[in-house]
């Protein structure tokens, strides 16, 4: 992989601007409120949403570097080395949701920009409480919205194909930026009719975490689980008392988002050619799986266990073991959660044997308003906003993954195992934004997988007759 050459020599003279650290705090991809990072509330899935399935945008070729890093004029816009036009004098709006500790890391990201591109545009953070999807909706209604804003999959569905937003294929070209610098189903979700809408800016996997000295104590090496066998063996293993004491190996959340990557991982994509397929016999022995947990006595689901989610289940000890993203990390890390003590592990989701690995990604992106009155700056900005030297910056801050392939090697990583691996498993993840129908029907889609997931983990439903009633509800929807 190559090495993105956007900001030549220009960066060089920048000062290193440390990213704020966010030991201490969670950021929320989940509805209604998107965030800055592709973070989720611990209280439910992230759920980060839709696009449709998206074409290949075409390839940008390498832009030349200039030997000098002297601005040059060309026809009403200013050049800088190894940077992409923008009209003289711009200034240009960013809106973005998130938690302090997000708005801070945006913060240094803005001013990074307004240094490298001094005295040719100005881009002023406008931070967003509350629900940014429905703020975001109503700013274009109202002709108001920013020139640069954070996009998930559901923004993509909702705003893309009335063309509200800047396609930044010739933004890309001139800078040199390739699609295939980034995780591939992540710039595929800002891909569409040949058009990049937005660019991701970061992202998080599902992986599961391991709590050290209950695996230590039940003679499990956590770094040796690979399969499902290995993962139901050492649960079993890690499964002690009984009763209202009783230690579970595995916290159970029902959530196609949780086990819909088993599916993958088993060879069924959930949906094919427009049509349900979970309920074949691969997606059915996927769910099994998981529910096995619950049949052999070696997993609860967390809310029979009284926690909020199961990081809370992780946190208190009450399950060895657990399936979540990289929003578990600041959340142990925070003392007034009771956790920072204690030692964990995370590893790749196991696989079936003979099966492929797979996990679910979430993911958020920049993108630029079609309605901006400078264009130029706001694909300008974006493109900055995902630059090598923007997210290198952001990947101590630990609220970010970076959505460059080429950052996946970072020293940083080289200390840090935990986030290694979750950065690690990103080429391996599939988005649901993607998967289940694209942006405009996911929430559909989803509605019947979770309902059927309920009806399997609370006995109401056999495996096979919960996904064949889903799979009859999914079609009604994708049908229409």
């Amino acid at each position: 992989m190559r090495t993105i050459r956007r900001f030549g020599a220009v960066l060089l003279l920048l000062p290193l601007i440390a990213a704020c650290g966010g030991a201490g705090t969670t950021s929320s991809a989940t509805a209604p409120a998107a965030p800055a990072t592709a973070m989720a509330q611990p209280t439910t899935a992230p759920m980060a949403t839709t696009a449709p399935m998206a074409t290949t945008a075409p390839m940008a070729t390498t832009a030349p570097m200039m030997e000098t890093a002297m601005p040059m004029a060309t026809t009403g816009v200013v050049m800088l080395q190894g940077m992409v036009a923008v009209e003289p004098g711009a200034q240009i709006t960013l809106s973005a949701g998130g938690s302090s500790s997000e708005q801070a890391l945006v913060q240094a990201s803005v001013d990074r920009f307004n240094k490298a591109y001094a005295g040719q545009a100005t881009l002023t953070y406008v931070p967003v409480a509350g629900d940014y999807q429905t703020k975001a909706k109503a700013d274009f209604a109202a002709g108001t919205a920013a020139d640069v804003l954070v996009l998930d999959g559901e923004l993509m569905g909702a705003f893309a194909g009335e063309g509200l937003l800047l396609d930044l294929n010739a933004a890309m070209q001139e800078a040199g930026v390739n699609a295939t610098d980034y995780i591939p189903s992540l710039i595929a979700l800002y891909q569409q009719d040949n058009k990049t809408f937005a660019i991701p800016k970061d992202f998080n996997p599902l992986v599961v975490f391991v709590n050290n000295d209950i695996a230590t104590a039940a003679g499990v090496d956590a770094a040796a689980i690979k399969t499902w066998d290995d993962l139901k063996a050492a649960a079993k293993a890690m499964t002690s008392g009984e009763g209202a004491g009783k230690k579970f190996g595995m916290c159970l959340n029902p959530d196609i988002l949780r086990y819909g990557a088993a599916m993958f991982q088993n060879g069924n994509p959930i949906i094919e050619n427009n049509k349900a397929v979970f309920n074949d016999a691969k997606g059915v022995a996927a769910i099994d799986f998981w529910y096995s947990f619950k049949r052999d006595g070696t997993g609860e689901l967390y809310k029979e266990l009284g926690n909020g989610w199961c990081g809370e289940s992780l946190a208190k000890q009450t399950s060895a073991m657990v399936v979540e993203g990289g929003w578990l990390l600041p959340f142990m890390a925070d003392p007034n959660n009771g956790a920072d003590k204690i030692k964990y592990i995370a590893i790749p989701l196991p696989i079936p044997t003979g099966g492929t690995p797979a996990t679910w990604l979430f993911t958020n992106g920049w993108a630029a308003s079609a309605k901006s009155k400078y264009p130029k700056a706001a694909a300008a900005a974006v493109l900055f906003l995902t630059s090598q030297a923007n997210q290198k910056e952001l990947i101590p801050s630990g609220l970010a993954l970076p959505s460059l392939l080429s950052l996946a090697n970072d020293p940083y990583y080289s200390s840090r195992p935990i986030e290694k691996t979750l950065v690690e498993v990103g080429p391996t993840g599939r988005l649901a934004d993607t998967v289940l129908g694209g942006p405009v029907k996911k929430g559909d889609v989803l509605k019947p997988l979770n309902d059927a997931m309920e009806r399997i983990f609370t006995g109401q439903q056999e495996i096979k007759a919960a996904l064949d009633q889903a799979a009859g509800e999914v079609d009604s929807v994708l049908s229409q």
